[in-house]
């Protein structure tokens, strides 16, 4: 699924070359959970970016599902981020005038699925996190974990082989993200290839595999 060759990225900051990632490489097989594990700062979020397609490596060589990354247009990028990943961010990044279930149905309009087809699978997407109930719901009369969960509901509606998952549980507290773990558990049982990027190593010792990212290094655990 994921095959990451001598991977670099650099920044400029007042003159100053900045090493964000250095000779990262990484390779993750179709269904597997692995997490990525470091302090803020450390690379992570980069490494998420470039796995994402939501940014480009100053070096190296990134294959998705066995296409070169480098060698997509923009636009097949953006197909790529809308069909083959789902995301799950930190933040929950939900539209706070949307229902949950308008919330989920977004990447699915992004996608132009009519609108019967949309609703369908938001549903099933929100039936699958255990929040069908409350599809009517707009994220301020959600808690947090349920907002994290219909996140992963958004995430799931487009049925995609990737999911990424930026720090699911720092917002939360430890019964809601006991939650959500043992969610991403079981979306990893059922095929679901997944990278969990997170600070916390209690978090990381539920993938399968634990790699550690320091100062843009990536070690195998």
């Amino acid at each position: 699924m994921i095959d990451l060759t001598h991977i670099c990225k650099d920044y400029r900051s007042n003159g100053c070359r900045i090493q964000a990632l250095r000779d990262v490489n990484l390779t993750v097989d179709d269904g597997e959970f692995v997490a990525v594990v470091g302090r803020s700062g450390s690379g992570k979020t980069t490494l998420m970016n470039i796995l994402g397609c939501l940014d480009e490596p100053t070096q190296g060589c990134y294959r998705l599902d066995g296409r070169l990354v480098a060698q997509m247009s923009g636009s097949q990028r953006a197909w790529v981020r809308n069909r083959q990943i789902g995301f799950v961010f930190q933040s929950f990044n939900l539209a706070p005038a949307l229902s949950a279930l308008e919330n989920v149905e977004l990447p699915l309009a992004f996608r132009g699925e009519v609108p019967a087809l949309r609703r369908k699978l938001a549903l099933q997407a929100l039936e699958q996190v255990g929040l069908r109930q409350r599809a009517s719901h707009r994220p301020a009369e959600l808690s947090g974990g349920q907002q994290q969960r219909v996140a992963i509901a958004r995430a799931l509606a487009a049925r995609p082989p990737l999911i990424l998952a930026d720090e699911p549980t720092g917002n939360l507290d430890q019964a809601a993200g006991e939650q959500v773990m043992e969610l991403l558990e079981e979306l990893h049982r059922s095929g679901h290839t997944i990278v969990l990027i997170t600070h916390d190593n209690a978090v990381a010792a539920r993938a399968g595999r634990r790699v550690r990212m320091e100062d843009g290094v990536l070690r195998e655990e």
